[in-house]
């Protein structure tokens, strides 16, 4: 019990960490999103400066990465790897599709807009929102398999 608990603190830790690393990174790749699934119908204007994420996207990272550790604290390595793999799968495709579709309704809702072009700040994204619901998607998977083997494990206890 004080082993889950320790590595509980240490991989949400850890996952504020990564989180603080990464925000840069995935606001880029959101931008690129917003111009792909758009066919560059979305023009960023103004200054594309931003200090700190929304505290949503801290924590949702977080908690994902603690609920992907604890859920493979007695895995094999094949089973982390798997586990690991779907998780930042679904991560993957939860963020494009998510930011594709945020993205196509910022366009349809531009009625002024010149030849169909929507001029967007670069801060009028909420990239926290996307970011932290794709992140709680994708532990979604290893929160019914916990939620499974917890199950089981009380039925045969009965």
């Amino acid at each position: 019990m004080k082993k889950k608990i320790i590595f509980g603190i240490l991989a949400f830790i850890i996952g504020i960490g990564i989180s603080l690393f990464s925000y840069s990174f995935f606001r880029e790749q959101i931008q690129n999103i917003f111009l792909w699934s758009t066919s560059n119908r979305i023009r960023f204007t103004g200054k594309n400066f931003y200090l700190f994420g929304s505290n949503f996207y801290y924590l949702s990272i977080g908690i994902s990465f603690l609920v992907l550790t604890l859920e493979n604290l007695n895995q094999r390595l094949t089973g982390v790897f798997k586990n690991g793999i779907i998780c930042l799968l679904t991560f993957g495709i939860s963020l494009i599709g998510i930011s594709a579709i945020y993205a196509n309704i910022k366009v349809i809702e531009c009625t002024a807009c010149d030849d169909g072009i929507r001029s967007l700040n670069w801060n009028g994204i909420n990239y926290g929102l996307i970011i932290g619901t794709s992140a709680i998607i994708s532990i979604i998977p290893s929160l019914i398999k916990t939620i499974r083997t917890k199950k089981a494990s009380v039925q045969q206890c009965v």
